[in-house]
């Protein structure tokens, strides 16, 4: 995996505002190659389920359908970035390929296909309001949204403080994340989104990754397939949620993280996992 340092103003950034846009993190040619894939599937998709209730269509653990997927996997503009943001010890939790077509006529602007809240399904619930950042996500556009309207991420900046609750105010479509095909976005656990409608005639397609602390279970899959993890990387493999044994999930020894010695090669050794009991005892 090739590095891309994290600025001091891009971590003042995500750590003020929970988000991070990334301009240009796919080059033309992967947005095409992504794009073609994505329509694929959707197509195939459309064909055998049709639109949801919400009238749009998504593939939960994308990745194995392609491998134009699997380069995502460790891209260099923005996974190093989550590495720096979280640290080593990290896994893909989702992979997430979501398509919205152009609303009925007639939809309201006021209409929302996705209405605010935060990810983590029960997390929030169970710790409450002092939860910590325990994953970021990417968002890679593959279709033009720099016009409103367009059904885009809509992110409340700040919100990573838990204490921000959802703006009840009527301003949200100020919020909408406006992109170019091949931008990207990155926001953490506790940010506010939501997606207004697709009041274009362009279908927005988009892909999403969310990398989490290996202790985390994934959101929508128990483990990739053999034959995949056969033909990585040790990075990848750890990306994956491949893992030596059981316990090296919550003890984890060098075998497991690849990532670590990578990120201490270009920043420096930012952790202190050496210091855990498995490997300060010789056991786990």
């Amino acid at each position: 995996m090739e590095f891309t340092p994290l600025t001091a103003g891009q971590r003042l950034a995500f750590d003020r505002d929970g988000y991070l846009v990334i301009k240009g993190a796919l080059p033309p040619e992967m947005v095409e190659r992504t794009r073609t894939a994505a329509d694929r599937l959707y197509q195939a998709g459309l064909a055998s389920t049709g639109l949801n209730p919400a009238g749009y269509w998504y593939l939960r653990n994308c990745l194995p359908a392609d491998d134009v997927f699997l380069e995502l996997l460790d891209w260099p503009t923005t996974v190093p970035l989550i590495a720096q943001l979280l640290n080593h010890n990290i896994q893909m939790i989702t992979s997430h390929l979501v398509v919205r077509p152009p609303c009925p006529e007639g939809t309201g602007h006021d209409f929302f296909q996705a209405g605010w809240h935060r990810d983590g399904g029960t997390a929030f619930f169970d710790l409450g309001e002092a939860q910590p950042r325990m994953f970021i996500k990417v968002a890679y556009w593959l279709t033009d949204l720099s016009e409103p309207g367009r059904g885009s991420i809509r992110l409340l900046r700040g919100s990573n403080d838990t204490s921000v609750s959802a703006p009840s105010d009527g301003d949200e479509e100020n919020l909408e994340i406006r992109a170019q095909p091949g931008d990207a976005v990155l926001f953490e656990n506790r940010t506010l989104h939501a997606v207004g409608p697709n009041l274009s005639d362009v279908t927005r397609m988009s892909v999403f990754f969310g990398y989490g602390y290996r202790w985390l279970r994934p959101m929508d899959y128990l483990a990739q397939p053999q034959d995949l993890l056969d033909r990585c990387d040790p990075i990848r493999r750890q990306l994956l949620g491949d893992c030596t044994d059981a316990m090296g999930y919550q003890i984890p020894q060098a075998d497991d993280v690849p990532l670590e010695p990578w990120l201490a090669d270009h920043i420096g050794k930012a952790s202190t996992i050496d210091e855990l009991p498995g490997r300060f005892f010789g056991t786990r």
